[in-house]
């Protein structure tokens, strides 16, 4: 017996992929008649794990189910809207007329939402979790590692089910690209991409590894094709992004799935484009926990076979046996598309994404000794240059970021190094954006005394770690021009075992550092910087002190390894 259990928040997904897929079983008659022929039954036979307690039972290989057969247990199971209707049909479709067998409950759940709560260690409702891609338990957990969640372990079974990654695209738009359409035209600008937001879609995630890869795994040109990303082209939802493609003017595709496209086609008048360089799919696991009982266990064996031996049921949905085989023989839809695939791959380019869109929370820490006053140029000082770049920096940040200045020579403050000059506020407030500019442009008027460098670092780390905002890049820009002159302060070794005393991977403080001329101590900067998982610049010529400083302001999700 199946019972659907809808979840509070897809309901109304639900209500309309019953519609759609009532609609598209009349239509599947035609279609498998084509498709019989070319998708071999995939059948694979798992051995059974049998209850490992104290009987300490060894069972037999578990049969391939046919219709008829029921699960040998009843299973709790979590799924995403994607693979809810396929599992419920393959269930079914066991168990055929017979009415005595074990309840089978599928809830649907947004993927998103079910490994959030994983991740905060909320308890087990389920007894088998069916994402939309492999991508969601490798988030877990690198999440619940990072919060320190007791939570059980989870195991991901092989892949089930898959479906590549296309560019929907309207047909004129289809043909515009012709047929070397690829993440590569992306890269380039050849045609606008509207992404829906990878927080809830796997197929973004997927798409964005794809997108550094056509790049040629250049961190740096990655972040900026994602910060340069128009606030249009990253939508709530797929069907957000499919109504934006089709309604575009100009040649714009969807980032999406195959499956997502086909559930989709009465909506939109739109085609898949398989990209002709990255191949991206994502897989479908079953995802249990290492302590399930055995009877759970030998039920999800049954179901992995069955599923395994259903490619017609799941091709009735829009899905890809986990083999790749096209659902059709007709157009340019490939076989075996099938990478990249590895979830942990995906989770971390969701983990870049997030990083580099999140807003910024920066504590600009500059340097103001007498050195600073020495001529760069003909005309122009150091700091002369200095403000001149800080502007350009300040420009390129977000309304979304958040700023402070502060400044550090010997003992100007009091017993303290360092000073607050303009505290911590939005970028988007145009009074503060301003003051932060105003103040940029005057700092030659604190130029003076030695460079307390390690007091201030480690105070301006101190202040990141007690003020840490959750959900934005926390971080200290040091600007310096020389090296540690405050004898009665900490020295280097001091300043290390301070900042690895401080260290908390839940809650990063990074220090980008910046050298600017020959007399920096640069080593020590590199030091700083690797304490805490940031990066040290260094700009030798005057000329470079503004592009070093634009680029450590905005490189900030590929750091340490931009290249």
């Amino acid at each position: 017996m199946v019972r659907m259990q809808p979840s509070t928040d897809t309901a109304g997904i639900r209500t309309r992929a019953a519609a759609r897929a009532q609609q598209r079983r009349r239509r599947s008659i035609i279609l498998l008649s084509i498709t019989g022929a070319l998708v071999v039954a995939l059948v694979v036979v798992l051995s059974v794990v049998f209850i490992r307690g104290a009987a300490g039972e060894s069972g037999q290989p578990q049969e391939p189910a046919v219709a008829g057969d029921c699960l040998p247990a009843s299973l709790d199971i979590t799924a995403d809207p994607v693979v809810a209707g396929a599992l419920e049909a393959i269930v079914a479709d066991m168990a055929g007329d017979r009415s005595d067998c074990p309840e089978t409950t599928i809830t649907t759940e947004d993927s998103a939402v079910t490994a959030a709560a994983l991740a905060q260690g909320t308890a087990l409702e389920f007894d088998v979790w069916v994402p939309d891609s492999s991508m969601w338990p490798a988030r877990v957990s690198s999440q619940r590692e990072l919060a320190g969640a007791d939570a059980p372990e989870l195991i991901v079974s092989d892949p089930i089910a898959s479906t590549p990654v296309v560019f929907a695209a309207t047909d004129p738009t289809a043909r515009a690209l012709g047929a070397e359409a690829g993440f590569a035209s992306l890269a380039q600008g050849a045609v606008a991409a509207v992404l829906p937001d990878p927080s809830s879609a796997s197929a973004s995630a997927a798409a964005l590894l794809a997108l550094q890869t056509a790049v040629g795994g250049d961190a740096r040109a990655f972040t900026g094709l994602v910060l340069g990303l128009d606030a249009e082209a990253v939508v709530p939802t797929t069907g957000d992004a499919l109504a934006a493609a089709s309604a575009a003017a100009s040649p714009t595709v969807a980032i999406t799935t195959e499956q997502a496209l086909y559930a989709d086609s009465d909506a939109a008048p739109l085609v898949p484009i398989y990209p002709v360089d990255v191949k991206p799919t994502v897989t479908v696991s079953l995802v249990t926990v290492a302590d399930a009982a055995g009877d759970t266990l030998e039920a999800v064996d049954a179901l992995t076979a069955a599923v395994a031996d259903a490619s017609d049921l799941l091709a009735e949905h829009g899905l890809r046996s986990a083999s790749g085989a096209a659902l059709t023989d007709g157009g340019s839809a490939p076989d075996a598309v099938t990478e990249p695939t590895d979830g942990a791959n995906h989770a971390e380019a969701l983990r870049t994404w997030e990083i580099l869109t999140a807003p910024s929370r920066m504590l600009a820490l500059n340097d103001v000794s007498g050195s600073m006053a020495q001529p760069a140029t003909a005309d122009m000082s150091r700091i002369d240059l200095f403000e001149q770049a800080a502007v350009r920096a300040i420009d390129s940040m977000s309304d979304e970021s958040s700023l402070a200045i502060w400044v550090f020579s010997s003992r100007r403050n009091g017993g303290e190094d360092w000073q607050e000059i303009v505290p911590f506020g939005s970028l988007g407030d145009p009074a503060h954006k301003q003051l932060t500019i105003d103040t940029a442009n005057s700092l030659d008027r604190f130029v003076g005394g030695g460079t307390g460098l390690y007091d201030s670092v480690l105070a301006a780390v101190k202040y990141m770690r007690e003020t840490y905002v959750p959900g934005q890049v926390n971080l200290v820009l040091l600007n310096t021009d020389g090296y540690n002159e405050e004898d009665d302060g900490l020295d280097l070794p001091g300043l290390l075992a301070e900042l690895e005393k401080l260290r908390d991977p839940s809650k990063p403080v990074a220090v980008i550092a910046i050298g600017y001329g020959p007399d920096t101590d640069q080593a020590a900067l590199e030091e700083i910087a690797a304490a805490t998982d940031g990066a040290a610049y260094q700009a030798l010529q005057p000329t470079d002190i503004g592009t070093v400083l634009v680029d450590a302001t905005t490189q900030r999700g590929c750091r340490p390894d931009c290249g």
